[in-house]
């Protein structure tokens, strides 16, 4: 039995004579309830359709969020540790100077040498390069940083 014929039954029922089959063929209404029916159809897909793509929408909300705090917790890794190294170079330096002092204090050349070659190598030496290291240390999964 097709979509027509049925529709044509309950028509026919709904009336409640035997000739009533004969005219509900003829009504023109009949394409109209099929149009309506393809109507509710459609509405029906979109509403599903409208569901996905909203579930997705979260998804892509909580993949950004989560990924901008990723990107917050190594941005505080990386600046404690720029922190920590910079402040060691600047304890080291002023050390380093202090001896600079003491030695031309004393005319003690050859220690002026060695502090300076220090101071050189401190000066030339970058702590880019280590935290580079550690932020691509970061980005791998089964890396683990223990804090104490």
């Amino acid at each position: 039995m097709t979509k027509k014929e049925s529709i044509v039954d309950v028509v026919a029922r709904t009336v409640g004579s035997k000739g009533a089959k004969n005219v509900a063929k003829q009504v023109p209404g009949l394409s109209l309830i099929e149009g309506l029916g393809r109507i509710h159809q459609a509405h029906s897909d979109y509403q599903k359709l409208r569901e996905v793509e909203q579930t997705k929408r979260v998804a892509i909300l909580a993949d950004r969020d989560a990924t901008i705090e990723q990107i917050r917790a190594q941005r505080d890794v990386i600046k404690q540790a720029l922190g920590d190294a910079f402040e060691l170079r600047k304890t080291g330096l002023q050390a380093q100077i202090r001896a600079m002092d003491k030695a031309i204090d004393n005319g003690n050349v050859d220690a002026l040498h060695v502090v300076m070659d220090g101071m050189v190598k401190t000066i030339q030496s970058t702590p880019f390069k280590d935290i580079a290291e550690m932020r691509e240390q970061l980005s791998n999964d089964s890396f683990v940083l223990r804090l104490k």
